[in-house]
């Protein structure tokens, strides 16, 4: 016969798991759960997205009942480097194993607010709003088995979508880079959506987020072989410390600008509304700007019929239309496709 589940579905304060771990009625690590991984930057994300008041996954808990206290144990079955950190972060004493490791600080490219400062540290004001926060809570019997647990994580696993690359990397790294791209994305979620260079399928799995990776690498770069392990590097190499993003964002605003208020009510219809054509529009734009090519009406109509023709593979030079044919994420594709689009619009 099937097991019907009896999962309990509740909230539960910080407050609440503060009080259990404190009175010892709190197991962070069961002996199926991961150990703590987490590294410090996203400890400080994740604790200013509490600060912040906004959704966290779901906390499995399992409670069993202690024969000889008498008391209910809640043992974290899914949670456990999310509890960690906050219970570090407020009351380090509570965690009877902590380490080095336990021990970090808000960092102010997260929360200029908090940052640097320990939770004693913190107004009246500012510790209400962290421990008052509520936790969507599931609660499995406590009959539940080891087994069974692990049961159901894989058929919850099971449901979900392989993570894509942006996806891995938003999972992987809090830094500059990572905050500066995301926010620029967020800004102009509009745009994409008006100009249906994205669909929302695409925009729910980050692929703007990535688009405007690649487009701030074009900025401080140039042109680059757009591969993932390109798009990661940056991440990876401008994570702690992002010298130029207060000028890559200007650049990036104005550029994004510029397209909008000359060529955007027509986008949606044209060519650039694929992604790599549109990449090759905002490298042209910057491009333009840099060499002080004045945008004018006759110009811009000129690059949406270069851009037909790129579409529709017509009257182009064989190097272009080989361009176009091959992976045209190929550095030496796209420069052929940029040199033309500049050479007949100037």
């Amino acid at each position: 016969m099937i097991r019907a589940w009896d999962i309990k579905r509740t909230t539960f304060s910080l407050g609440d798991f503060l009080s259990w771990q404190r009175a010892g009625t709190l197991e962070l690590s069961p002996s199926f759960q991961r150990r703590s991984v987490w590294s410090k930057p996203q400890k400080s994300y994740f604790i200013d997205t509490i600060y912040r008041g906004l959704p966290v996954p779901i906390i499995f808990l399992r409670e069993r009942t202690d024969v000889e206290t008498l008391s209910t144990i809640r043992e974290v079955i899914d949670g456990q480097q999310r509890l960690r950190t906050l219970l570090s972060y407020i009351a380090p004493d509570s965690l009877k194993d902590a380490t080095v490791r336990d021990d970090f600080k808000i960092q102010k490219k997260h929360n200029p607010d908090i940052a640097e400062r320990d939770f004693s540290e913190l107004n009246d004001h500012e510790k209400t709003r962290i421990l008052s926060y509520q936790f969507s809570v599931h609660v499995l019997q406590s009959d539940t088995s080891d087994a069974e647990v692990l049961s159901i994580f894989a058929r919850m696993n099971s449901t979900g979508s392989k993570l894509n690359d942006q996806e891995l990397r938003n999972a992987e790294f809090f830094g500059e880079f990572k905050l500066s791209c995301y926010e620029a994305a967020l800004k102009n979620l509009e745009r994409w959506r008006n100009w249906a260079v994205f669909s929302e399928q695409e925009i729910a799995r980050m692929k703007e987020v990535e688009f405007t990776s690649v487009m701030f690498i074009n900025i401080m770069d140039g042109l680059i072989e757009r591969t993932q392990t390109n798009i990661t590097k940056y991440y990876k190499e401008f994570d702690e410390i992002f010298e130029e993003r207060k000028e890559v964002e200007t650049n990036f605003s104005e550029i994004m600008n510029k397209i909008d208020d000359r060529m955007g009510a027509h986008i949606s219809t044209s060519a650039f509304r694929n992604s790599s054509l549109f990449l090759q529009l905002f490298y042209l734009t910057n491009k333009l700007e840099n060499e002080n090519i004045p945008l004018t009406a006759s110009r811009i109509k000129k690059i949406f019929e270069v851009g037909d023709r790129l579409k529709g593979r017509q009257e182009l030079p064989n190097d272009v239309s080989v361009a176009l044919a091959s992976r045209f994420n190929r550095l030496s594709n796209q420069k052929i496709v940029a040199s033309y689009i500049f050479d007949n619009v100037t």
